[in-house]
């Protein structure tokens, strides 16, 4: 298995460029809500969804309401590559993590929902043999995937697609080191069709702190009951794999999928935590009860809308996805998405030739909420 990554014998290769000025061809596999077109408006980058794949019907909804259409082809089981639109320019695909993550059971990629990966080789494999491979894919994932429990069944993925005829670059990138608030690290690899080079963007200073993303006035019912905060305070939840709350200035841990009860990610941790400074914890799927502490005495559980700021989403966007499902729905597909503003500069370092430029633009068009 060769993974690519920047040195000499990359040097050689030219640096993949899509064409400028002419709308990128993409198909979001695992689409979500459509956070990797999200990227693309960040990065201020001409382009069209030509095809989605997605069952959660509530994401559907969600995607439609908030890019004004969704070519949805249903399930990734029942795709033929005969389906896929011609000429691709970038197919992305972050398939399910329940099976991989930590806070799943891990069973891996064997008969599991994170095995639909393999459809995705399926299909790639009908594009070749009709001469319709895209130019471009990204997939992502948590970390776990590229880790000693998962890597030989990585590598055997990496392998496919060279066999394809890709090029592939991977590395582990954290939303924190991109403008956003939020302790979340996650697996990324650009495949590029042919032997093209690629690097990955470098970090950015981070700017702006939880409390920047929090809301002026909040509805009670976020705020945490006397018998909450006891719960929470007990140390069985420890053993439970529950993260705790932190600072209002903090930064917050993964936003997780959970819908309900005392699960993480918490912002409770009595008269300490993060400082001021510091970051969210990561997003997760399971996201209900992430909170924040406002101050010695009271805590609460994150919005909605600042779990959507912590994803990179503009105020504009999560109301168009609040007018479409309910708080907990719109929880766990934050939960379940890739941050923007990372998607964004790793389709733009592909796209711009002056990494400046293009980090000046993501930036310019995230926080809105503070201009």
């Amino acid at each position: 298995m060769i993974n690519h990554q920047m040195d000499l014998f990359d040097a050689l290769y030219p640096t993949f460029r899509f064409k400028k000025d002419i709308p990128i061809r993409v198909v979001e596999l695992f689409a979500g809500i459509g956070f990797q077109a999200m990227g693309l408006d960040l990065a201020e980058i001409p382009y069209h969804v030509v095809a989605t794949s997605e069952i959660d019907k509530f994401a559907i909804k969600a995607y439609e309401a908030i890019h004004g259409h969704n070519p949805n082809l249903g399930s990734i089981t029942e795709i033929q590559g005969n389906g896929i639109p011609k000429n691709i320019d970038l197919l992305t695909y972050s398939f399910p993590c329940t099976d991989l993550s930590k806070a799943g059971k891990q069973k891996g990629l064997n008969n599991t929902r994170s095995g639909l990966v393999y459809e995705v080789l399926r299909i790639l494999a009908e594009l070749k043999d009709i001469d319709n491979l895209p130019k471009v894919l990204i997939m992502e994932n948590v970390v776990d995937l590229v880790q000693s429990k998962f890597i030989k069944q990585f590598n055997e993925i990496q392998l496919e697609l060279e066999g394809l005829g890709y090029t592939n670059y991977t590395q582990k990138l954290n939303a924190k080191n991109y403008g956003i608030a939020q302790n979340r690290d996650r697996v990324f690899m650009v495949s590029i069709l042919g032997e093209w080079n690629y690097s990955f963007p470098k970090a950015i200073e981070l700017e702006h702190r939880l409390k920047d993303y929090l809301e002026i006035e909040v509805d009670e019912k976020y705020y945490l009951t006397d018998k909450q905060l006891n719960a929470i305070q007990n140390p069985k939840f420890e053993s439970m794999g529950i993260d705790r709350v932190n600072s209002a200035d903090g930064v917050v841990n993964t936003i997780t999928t959970m819908g309900g009860g005392n699960r993480e990610p918490k912002v409770f941790e009595p008269m300490i935590g993060y400082p001021l400074k510091g970051l969210s914890r990561t997003l997760k799927a399971e996201q209900h009860d992430a909170g924040v502490v406002e101050n010695q005495l009271r805590i609460r559980k994150l919005t909605p809308t600042e779990t959507g700021r912590l994803m990179g989403m503009t105020d504009e966007q999560i109301e168009r996805q609040r007018e479409v499902m309910s708080n907990s729905q719109m929880y766990k597909q934050h939960g379940n998405g890739i941050v923007a503003q990372v998607i964004a500069m790793i389709i733009g370092m592909m796209y711009y030739e002056d990494e400046k430029e293009l980090r000046d633009k993501v930036m310019s068009n995230s926080h809105g909420w503070l201009k």
